[in-house]
């Protein structure tokens, strides 16, 4: 996960890569051995898989909000 996170920086540090298509930049991350799911997440344009291999869990806020009866007196 450190590799993949590392190649986020470097790509978004590099003008060049930030901006280069996704077929570019699947055969650079495949040239630096990316994980897999990185590599897939820039050919898909899916970042679903990043989620996985960083162990992203959806967080939901909570259903009730504490409310103040109106009006005060």
């Amino acid at each position: 996960m450190s590799d993949t996170i590392e190649l986020l920086e470097a790509i978004g540090r590099d003008a060049s890569l930030r901006h280069a298509s996704a077929a570019e930049l699947t055969r650079i991350l495949e040239q630096a051995k990316a994980s897999q799911a990185l590599t897939a997440a820039v050919a898909n344009a899916d970042s679903s898989r990043l989620y996985e291999e960083f162990g992203h869990r959806p967080m939901y806020s909570p259903q009730s909000s504490q409310t103040i009866p109106w009006p005060l007196i």
